[in-house]
């Protein structure tokens, strides 16, 4: 029987195959109109290297940008809210925090780009009062109806449902949620107490919002790939990874597209830790260097840092989800070079992606990239590029450069592809000392991991940035985050409030924290069992977080 990890980047999607009889690696060019088409080419072309027929395959674990990409394009669903009477306004106001506090010109994200329209955020009458979770006003029912008939008439096919203390009693926003369902159907529907049940509204509401805005794009995405996949043959199972670095089920998945959200970057950390720790260092920097961006992440003795879910936004938005610590910035072996019209020099975060990619491929692109600039500097052999499967054309390459770059400076071609990559290191060294200078590490106290299809072009330059100890260079950088995914765990984590003071505990406080606890733990377990996981092989781990009285 065989494993099989797919990465899926912007530019290129990357696999390996694990098998009784060896481990194979394989490229394609990403499919970014839709990304199964990519997973299935180099699924076929793999299985043929490696001399696996599809039905031998009993696990796939995928890695997908497809969540990423609605929050960056901002493309989601049209979203419908349901909310409590007088709070419609939560996700508009926010917290009242300025994103730059001394900056006259700046963006709010969530007000620009709201996840749900206002004229779309429906206010529906109910109560639910603290710290018990009372209901103080039964919910309308009615009310719910005409708001389901205004997003009908809109054509509105996602819903997300979010009343106030719904984590102390969701009673009211189930009750919505089934006639909404039954009114509805086919309609990707969600509560704030399904996908965030803890306190602070407009972070709870703030990741329900996200989670309905990319919940139909991304549930339509997996379920299709699996089709796909059976009409292929493949009988194995499909797991995704998540942004905490787990992976878990596509149903799972589909319901809770939010925990998806970076997806992409976690399988890259997974696979560099290890790498990093088969070297025997404890202590390091993983740089995943793509085609569209670079994802980069400290590890201090060999322990992956997770974000406190408070911490974690994605695109300006909050969501209460664990996350990978990383930095993510758009610099990549696509990422276009241009003279702005003041005559100012930049690289990214603009990339040519797989179509048509960078100049060098001969698919029509005519802007210079970090890769025509290693190809002109003959860093890359033009003739080897995926083993002589893409053949890289050096003269495009230099006529970008020289047309775009070179004459508008009036320098040679050679000190334009030098200033390329010279401005690309430098905003990725810079990247780098925010997550770790920035936060106390020190970066001659790590090894530098670079990695990806342009990381170890880099790795050196980098390395000498920052001052880091040493460069590791995995045995295959290019598929590294495929290899990564093969590396992890099943995982589910569930949350919940519990509003109550530890100053002066009582028979009955105590006895509340167990019994929440233990219905924690059953939900986990209850997970766990929906994937076959067995008894013996279930872990728990139980975390609380206090706040000082008052």
């Amino acid at each position: 029987m065989a494993r099989v990890g797919v990465d899926v980047g912007g530019t290129n999607t990357d696999l390996v195959i694990e098998a009784d009889h060896g481990v194979y690696f394989h490229k394609v060019a990403s499919t970014p109109h839709d990304q199964s088409e990519g997973v299935l080419k180099g699924l076929s072309e793999l299985c043929e290297q490696a001399g696996v027929k599809p039905d031998q395959i009993d696990l796939i674990v995928h890695g997908t940008t497809i969540a990423t990409n609605v929050t960056l394009e901002h493309n989601g669903a049209e979203v419908g809210m349901i909310t409590t009477r007088n709070f419609r306004d939560i996700l508009h106001i926010g917290r009242h925090k300025r994103p730059h506090n001394f900056s006259l010109h700046f963006d709010v994200p969530w007000q620009s780009q709201p996840l749900v329209k206002r004229r779309n955020r429906i206010p529906i009458t109910e109560r639910i009062m603290p710290p018990s979770g009372e209901i103080v006003e039964p919910l309308n029912e009615n009310e719910v109806l005409e708001a389901v008939a205004l997003f009908k008439k809109r054509g509105i096919e996602s819903v997300v449902i979010g009343f106030l203390f719904s984590f102390l009693n969701d009673a009211h926003e189930r009750q919505a949620k089934k006639i909404v369902e039954q009114e509805m159907p086919g309609a990707f529907v969600c509560t704030s107490s399904d996908v965030a049940n803890v306190l602070r509204e407009y972070e709870r509401f703030s990741t329900a919002a996200m989670n309905a805005f990319v919940g139909p794009s991304t549930s339509y995405y997996l379920s299709n790939l699996q089709e796909k996949l059976v009409s292929h043959g493949y009988r194995a199972n499909l797991r995704v990874i998540q942004s905490n670095g787990s992976i878990s089920t596509v149903e799972a998945c589909s319901q809770r597209a939010v925990t998806m959200l970076m997806s992409g970057p976690a399988g890259g950390v997974i696979g560099g830790k290890s790498e990093g720790l088969w070297c025997g260092t404890r202590n390091m920097i993983t740089v995943d260097i793509g085609g569209t961006s670079a994802d980069i992440s400290t590890i201090p003795d060999g322990h992956i840092k997770i974000m406190n879910a408070r911490d974690s936004y994605v695109s300006g938005h909050p969501i209460l989800v664990p996350m990978i610590d990383l930095v993510t910035i758009g610099a990549g072996g696509g990422s276009i070079a241009y003279v702005d019209s003041a005559g100012g020099f930049h690289v990214g975060p603009r990339s040519a992606g797989a179509d048509p990619g960078p100049a060098c491929y001969g698919r029509g692109g005519e802007e210079p990239t970090v890769t025509d600039a290693q190809v002109v500097l003959g860093r890359l052999d033009a003739d080897k590029m995926l083993g002589g499967d893409l053949p890289l054309d050096r003269d495009l390459a230099q006529r970008a450069i020289e047309t775009k770059i070179a004459r508008p400076l009036n320098i040679s071609a050679t000190d334009a592809a030098l200033g390329i990559i010279k401005v690309i290191n430098s905003n990725m060294a810079l990247a780098i000392r925010s997550n770790s200078v920035a936060r106390g590490v020190d970066p001659r106290e790590f090894s530098l991991l670079p990695f990806g299809g342009a990381g170890p072009l880099h790795g050196v330059a980098l390395a000498e940035a920052v001052s880091a100890k040493n460069v590791i260079i995995p045995v295959a950088p290019g598929i590294t985050a495929a290899m990564g995914l093969l590396q992890t765990d099943m995982q589910y984590e569930h949350a919940r409030s519990l509003i109550t003071s530890l100053s002066n505990t009582t028979t009955e406080t105590i006895d509340r924290i167990n019994s929440l606890v233990k219905e924690l733990v059953s939900e986990c377990r209850r997970d766990l069992e929906k994937d076959d996981v067995p008894a013996a092989r279930q872990e728990f781990q139980r975390i609380a977080e206090c706040r000082y009285h008052g």
